[in-house]
């Protein structure tokens, strides 16, 4: 199977404003038109969840307009930690959710909130419930549902043991090679510990000191062990990058970045780099 290949959405005017609505439609239009012209096959919404469901709909004809596939879409609100917090936790979730649907994408990213290993039978009654609930939600809408690592070894290999566990249909994992490294492991063996439940990736590089969310090929991570554990564990899925609105210590470049990004992947993949027309 040829692999294929995408990217986050990334602000197009400069750096990402903090007003809420600055990434509007328009916006959106021009990144995903970005996207598509660096030769890439789909993209993930990075910034959706402020639109208006007609928007989300909008976009969703926008892709099919430029061929691109609504591959992923991440949400900002977080699985909760605690029993307690499942309640007020769910309806954020289902509204992103909801919104993934209308976008048309395949994966909704969430990240997980942490707690000391103490609190992890609170946290797995936490999870089973808030999971169980969203699973067959997301199953009925064709939407896989991927944990983000976000911490330490210790915090995969239990969210790993959870959902292994669980056994739920529609919820599975998102490898962030940045934050393995930051989380003291290497990408490759994130990978691996996620092993068959992989559902899409955040490909992105820093140099171990912070989240710089590079493209890849622009920090110090070992990509071809990323290559070799993503094939090891059967992993079919798109190829997704996620770069960064807001670099630190420098102006954005999603046009360069985007290329950049597409360019190292598709030579790490023995992939053409052949550009794809807009």
């Amino acid at each position: 199977m040829v692999p294929t290949f995408g990217c986050n959405t990334l602000y197009p005017r400069g750096r990402l404003p903090r007003t809420v609505g600055a990434f509007d439609v328009a916006a959106h239009r021009e990144a995903l038109r970005t996207i598509r012209e660096a030769g890439l096959d789909g993209c993930e919404f990075s910034h959706y969840e402020h639109l208006p469901p007609a928007d989300q709909e909008k976009l969703r004809g926008v892709c099919a307009c430029l061929g691109l596939r609504p591959w992923s879409a991440h949400s900002w609100e977080a699985l909760p930690a605690e029993p307690a917090h499942v309640e007020g936790t769910l309806p954020g979730l289902f509204s992103s959710l909801e919104g993934a649907a209308r976008l048309g994408v395949r994966v909704l990213v969430v990240h997980a909130a942490s707690a000391a290993p103490q609190a992890y039978p609170q946290r797995a009654a936490a999870l089973a419930t808030c999971l169980g609930t969203l699973a067959p939600r997301a199953e009925a809408v064709g939407i896989t549902i991927a944990v983000e690592n976000c911490a330490h070894r210790q915090d995969l290999e239990f969210l790993a043991e959870t959902l292994e566990r669980l056994d739920l249909p529609a919820i599975g994992f998102n490898i962030d090679t940045g934050h393995a490294v930051l989380g003291g492991m290497t990408p490759d063996d994130a990978i691996r510990i996620m092993g068959k439940r992989l559902a899409t990736t955040h490909l992105q590089d820093n140099f171990g000191q912070r989240d710089d969310h590079l493209p890849p090929g622009r920090g110090s991570i070992a990509w071809e062990p990323v290559r070799d554990a993503l094939r090891q564990v059967g992993y079919t899925g798109m190829l997704m990058v996620e770069i960064s609105d807001c670099p630190p210590e420098r102006e954005p470049q999603p046009v360069l970045d985007t290329r950049a990004a597409a360019d190292f992947l598709k030579t790490l993949f023995g992939v053409s780099l052949g550009r794809s027309p807009a």
